[in-house]
């Protein structure tokens, strides 16, 4: 079980919580807190925030957020204020999980933490972003501060398991360079989990159009594809054929690389297609993500694959081949 919920900043109100009847303290009504103009829950840019931009900026380095910070502001909700520099009472750190950029504005990126189902017993009622300091060995900077709606966050309990998204839009500096740095071991946050459902249908689903030239294509011209239908060069997922004859990769037609592009929607022919020629394509299903580098598989997979290999070369040694009898 999941309970998701998108902190507020100065730009949106934020996502209103369920807490259970069950927590250690109650929570007000927030369906009777009176409307204004101005959001309740937001987030700043600190002081400690923009003199670490101007002095990152003057030094020609980046700014890097690595951390998100939640505190339970010692049972009140705090206002944010520029001039905060920790959180009234920390209940929990964690690095970065992930990162999105805004379907809007693309001056917008939005920072993503999941707390596990195994961390909690805590109310969250403000946050902060951290970032490291230009010094060696300086204390993390608190560059953005923010309230939260009262949320307790359970810990697993008699099979009860819930995780806690919190996601912080950040407006992106115009004068300093800002990096965001993300954990090797984090959370997928619900973006990139969609993303991947994405990238499942692909896989499951390959793509097959059938159409007719309009225009003859030459022998060494481009070959362009029906709208949508694209492949990953280089891995041998397309078939082609032309007036129901196959054809071969290599000799009637050759995949073309799009340089700087993980994808490719069109195909050299080898051959001259007279205009009312009719092809059609399936592309197998593949995923846009990029392979495995040589030499960083993950950790122990190599061995195994190496014992395996080993395993198989003893069994086909051991093997006792028999010749049937003639007739």
């Amino acid at each position: 079980m999941s309970d998701d919920l998108t902190t507020a900043s100065m730009l949106t109100d934020a996502a209103r919580a369920t807490v259970p009847a069950d927590v250690p303290e109650s929570l007000p009504d927030l369906d009777d807190t009176p409307s204004s103009e101005a959001p309740q829950y937001y987030c700043l840019l600190t002081n400690a925030g923009a003199a670490l931009e101007a002095a990152a900026h003057a030094a020609g380095k980046p700014v890097c957020l690595t951390h998100v910070a939640v505190g339970d502001g010692k049972g009140a909700v705090p206002e944010p204020a520029v001039g905060v520099t920790a959180l009234v009472n920390e209940v929990y750190r964690r690095p970065i999980d992930s990162l999105s950029q805004d379907e809007d504005d693309p001056n917008i990126a939005w920072i993503h933490i999941v707390i596990p189902a195994d961390v909690g017993g805590f109310w969250i009622r403000e946050f902060a972003v951290l970032a490291e300091p230009l010094e060696d060995g300086g204390d993390p900077v608190l560059y953005a501060y923010g309230n939260h709606a009262p949320y307790y966050k359970l810990k697993r309990v008699l099979g009860q398991a819930t995780t806690h998204e919190l996601s912080i839009p950040l407006i992106l500096s115009a004068t300093a360079e800002v990096e965001i740095v993300i954990a090797e071991a984090g959370y997928a946050s619900r973006l990139e989990l969609l993303h991947l459902s994405g990238i499942v249908e692909a896989l499951r689903h390959p793509q097959d159009a059938v159409w007719t030239l309009d225009k003859a294509v030459p022998a060494g011209g481009a070959l362009a594809l029906p709208d949508g239908v694209a492949y990953a060069p280089g891995r041998n997922l397309v078939d082609l054929s032309w007036d129901g004859l196959t054809c071969h990769p290599g000799q009637q037609y050759e995949e073309i690389i799009v340089s700087g592009a993980p994808e490719s929607t069109s195909l050299k022919l080898l051959f001259d297609a007279p205009e009312g020629s009719e092809f059609r394509v399936l592309v197998r299903g593949y995923s846009l993500q990029p392979r495995l580098p040589e030499g960083n598989l993950p950790q122990g997979l190599e061995a195994r694959v190496d014992a395996l290999e080993e395993t198989v070369a003893k069994v086909a040694d051991g093997a006792v081949y028999v010749t049937p009898p003639a007739g």
